[in-house]
């Protein structure tokens, strides 16, 4: 820390050579302080970290007092760019911007040069060096974290695909345009062979790389981390990160070797090998060690916590003293920790908040403050030229062609191009490190600035263009119930977020009477949050796909369903999937799989949950919001079951008991859908189906939606030996009261499983007056009425939203 002459003592200390100056009992500032040696003898008490009281002191010493500055630049950092991002979040720019432009504002280039007094007084000097030891700090945790986060395995789950985009992404560039830009810059700007030797690579190398943090971050921006292009270009990401590594200190060590010596490059080596090899052994033993002394169940130890820290920052010292770039042992370290494991979840829950949320936003501030657009008096290298237009269109390139001889579409492709090439905090960050080793600020680093800043802002703009995620699983083909083929049978997704989830879904499916010649297709997905992750992932568990952390979590589920498939005496088929992923992105991994597998309906979860005695015990908004999504993005029909009938604890239904059906018709698309899929059920000799229609008049209702209501009628209403345990009934009401009445005259009846349509944009006089008293419009009117707070009789309930299909 740095001194500054005490506001409340201002003489001179006079001290003879050899002898310590006499400390007196009011000198209380100076017990635990030594002082600072002048060069003409004399010496100046240290000023305390913090203030001595706005009262005790002349108002303007108060800012010498190095915490009360920090905190006073801190409170003006961040709402600076809290108002920036205010405006600018409108056109979905990232906060990065904002908090680039912030750090613009109160440097050289704004406050410096025109409030220079106020500048001095709160960006001082050495306040400066007090933020960069910040930043400093903060990314060296942030590289730790993301090695927490980040799973290696996707490197080992990554195809031809995959490999080949990650590796010409970066390699090809990487190559050309810091060879062709060293030569450029010796022959026409006319820098030795030295500096072209380091500093040129070094700009146009940063430049060229793929950094899986900046493209899962800019993926979770765009909210399309768990679409198919998103697990593409992550998958690319992370194996020309890896390979990047790699390649950069490949060429530290043949820039060592001719700056230095060959010797030395080889002790330095040979002194890294040595830390990684005993992070990836001692390290990684005693991590494991603090995983098993962990209990199931219970959180990790506070002491274990400190012990990791404390681990992470001596590594990064060592690393730096034996010549691996400080960040890089904490990363490797970060890698260690087994993903999905409490202690990953633990640690991030820890540090994520203070890292991302105050350190690494001080890195973007603090570039932005450290560069000057006043020294850009000329146009900026013509090798930094090359390495931005070139450069970028080669990368750009490098990523399209591959992707689309892979058969990506040409506008994914492009955008999974465009986002590999993004840039963000990792450049600023590798920029920053590079420049607090210079004692001045060179042009190049205002360059660098300028640049991440234009790419950070350009390539969110451009990929939004490009892919609409809200067109991704738009439905332009039929996939219901209702139009099923017979031959090909009916394809499920059912959704379960826990065990009593799968119980309750495969007792639907159970119902639904797979035949030879109309078979059941059955997508068992469990749903798990993401914790301690930066990578979502999808198992497909037919594969023998796993995750590296341990799957105890949906072993049940699947148990559930491979019980399901060797109970089931008729043709079904059984293929189970895990999704992880963070809680407001789940619903993409269900509307991917229904998308990829062709599936006619998925079956959800309701949000709430009841016990045998038919208490609520259990209300998760998350969950709502996570059923809403789905009925907004689903490429097929969606059902929510309602599951009040704990009592039942078979998997299975028993074909000897008795099952009692309804369905409510009041007309419309979602009718005929729940209709088709109860009209399947009829098939069991112990089903019992209860169709009853709703109308204003005995008159058949006329129009195009009243045609089609009778045609998906009509083997329902005509007695037939098929429909020997069907019952069709017709009820008149008028308004909405009297539908209200009827309901509650159907739950008094012995019914076991209710089926109605969810009637999203229905305004039909059938239920006039009741959407105003709709509590949960997710289940439409009647829905609503069906899971009333008074109804405690054990029956579940089947709300079904036929497939909106894109016009």
């Amino acid at each position: 820390m740095s001194t500054f002459p005490s506001s409340s003592i201002n003489k001179k200390v006079n001290v003879d050579q050899g002898q310590k100056p006499k400390q007196t009992m009011g000198d209380s500032s100076l017990n635990d302080l030594k002082p600072e040696y002048r060069v003409d003898g004399s010496c100046w008490k240290f000023v305390p970290v913090i203030s001595e009281g706005f009262f005790n002191q002349r108002p303007g010493d108060i800012f010498r007092h190095h915490l009360i500055l920090l905190q006073l630049q801190l409170a003006v950092i961040f709402t600076l760019a809290a108002i920036i991002h205010f405006f600018l979040g409108r056109f979905y720019l990232p906060r990065l911007i904002s908090e680039v432009l912030a750090g613009v504002i109160l440097g050289p280039t704004v406050l410096g040069r025109f409030f220079p007094d106020i500048s001095a007084v709160l960006f001082s000097e050495q306040s400066v060096k007090v933020l960069a030891t910040l930043t400093r700090f903060g990314y060296l945790f942030f590289m730790f974290l993301i090695g927490v986060k980040m799973d290696v395995n996707l490197i080992k789950k990554s195809g031809k695909r995959e490999w080949t985009i990650g590796t010409m992404v970066m390699l090809f560039p990487l190559l050309v345009t810091v060879m062709v830009g060293r030569h450029i810059s010796i022959v026409v700007d006319k820098v030795d062979a030295q500096s072209a030797q380091y500093e040129v690579s070094f700009f146009t190398g940063v430049l060229m790389l793929t950094s899986f943090p900046v493209v899962a971050i800019l993926l979770m921006q765009l909210k399309i981390i768990n679409s198919e292009l998103g697990h593409l270009t992550l998958s690319s990401a992370l194996i020309s990160d890896m390979v990047s590594l790699v390649m950069v200190n490949i060429g530290n060590y043949r820039v060592i070797m001719l700056l230095a010596s060959l010797r030395v490059a080889l002790k330095s080596l040979f002194l890294v090998a040595v830390l990684i090899v005993f992070i990836l052994t001692v390290l990684q033993q005693m991590l494991y060690w603090i995983i098993r002394k962990t209990p199931e169940g219970k959180p990790v130890k506070d002491a274990y916590i400190f012990f990791v820290v404390i681990a992470l920052l001596v590594v990064a010292i060592v690393g730096e003293n034996v010549g691996l770039q400080y960040m890089y042992g904490p990363f490797i370290l970060g890698l260690t920790v087994p993903t999905g494991h409490p202690l990953a979840s633990t640690l991030i829950e820890k540090l994520d908040t203070i890292v991302s949320g105050w350190m690494l936003p001080l890195m973007s501030t603090y570039c932005g403050y450290r560069s000057n657009l006043w020294n850009l008096n000329r146009l900026p290298p013509y090798w930094i030229m090359f390495a931005v237009t070139f450069g970028f269109f080669l990368k750009v390139a490098c990523g399209f062609i591959p992707a689309f001889c892979f058969k990506v579409p040409c506008k994914d492709a492009t955008a999974l191009a465009l986002m590999l090439a993004a840039k963000g905090i990792v450049e600023l960050g590798t920029f920053a490190t590079n420049a607090d080793k210079q004692s001045t600020v060179t042009q190049e680093f205002t360059w660098a600035v300028i640049i991440v800043f234009i790419f950070a802002a350009l390539v969110p703009i451009l990929t939004r263009k490009l892919y609409d995620p809200s067109k991704t699983y738009a439905g332009y083909q039929k996939r219901t119930v209702l139009n099923s083929s017979i031959n090909e049978g009916v394809r499920m997704l059912a959704c379960a977020h826990r065990q009593d989830d799968a119980l309750s879904a495969i007792n639907l499916l159970q119902l639904s009477n797979p035949s030879t010649g109309s078979p059941l297709s059955v997508y068992g997905l469990y749903l798990e949050e993401l914790v301690g992750g930066a990578s979502p992932l999808l198992l497909n568990h037919q594969l023998g796909q796993r995750s590296s952390s341990d799957g105890g979590r949906w072993q049940p589920i699947i148990d559930v369903f491979n019980y399901f498939k060797s109970q089931s005496s008729k043709p079904t088929q059984v293929h189970v999937y895990t999704a992880i992923s963070p809680s407001s992105l789940m619903h993409e991994d269900v509307c991917w799989v229904a998308f990829d597998n062709l599936v006619a309906l998925i079956i959800l979860p309701f949000h709430r949950k009841w016990n045998r005695k038919g208490k609520l015990i259990s209300d998760s908004k998350d969950l709502r919001d996570f059923n809403t999504k789905v009925l907004n993005k689903a490429p097929c029909s969606v059902a929510i079951l309602i599951d009040r009938d704990r009592g039942r604890n078979s998997s299975v239904i028993d074909e000897s008991s008795t099952y009692n059906v309804c369905v409510v018709f009041l007309g419309g698309k979602d009718d005929r859908e729940a209709l088709s899929i109860a009209r399947r059920m009829k098939g069991w000799p112990s089903v019992f189906l209860t169709v009853i229609r709703l109308k204003e008049t005995e008159d058949m209702i006329t129009g195009w939606e009243g045609m089609m209501d009778d045609e998906c009628l009509r083997d329902i209403k005509h007695p037939s030996n098929e429909n020997g345990n069907v019952m069709y009934k017709e009820e008149i009401v008028r308004h909405g009261a009297d539908t209200s009445a009827l309901i509650g005259s159907i739950l008094d009846e012995n019914f076991d499983l209710i089926c109605v349509g969810r009637h999203a944009q229905c305004d039909s006089p059938l239920i006039e007056g009741l959407s105003a008293w709709t509590d949960l419009p997710e289940l439409g009117t009647i829905g609503d009425l069906l899971v009333s707070a008074e109804i405690s009789k054990p029956i579940s309930i089947l709300v079904v939203q036929q497939q909106v299909i894109e016009k």
